[in-house]
């Protein structure tokens, strides 16, 4: 269970960084954009509660992905 959540997490937050740059190298398309990477942002958050509670994710996780 928590292993589908790392993975999880770990896509969702490679979509959020990709979202991310995306609209830092194309500021015209920030309006276009911003829903999909707050909704990233949101599962995200979603997500890392749910594995907090099965145990402790470092900040460095958090930031960077898990590795599995």
């Amino acid at each position: 269970m928590v292993e589908e959540l790392k993975r999880q997490y770990n896509k969702i937050l490679n979509r959020y960084y990709n979202g991310c740059n995306y609209v830092i190298e194309n500021p015209e398309e920030l309006d276009k954009y911003i829903k999909n990477i707050m909704e990233f942002k949101e599962e995200l958050e979603r997500i890392i509660t749910k594995i907090e509670k099965m145990g402790k994710a470092s900040k460095e996780e958090i930031i960077g992905g898990f590795k599995i």
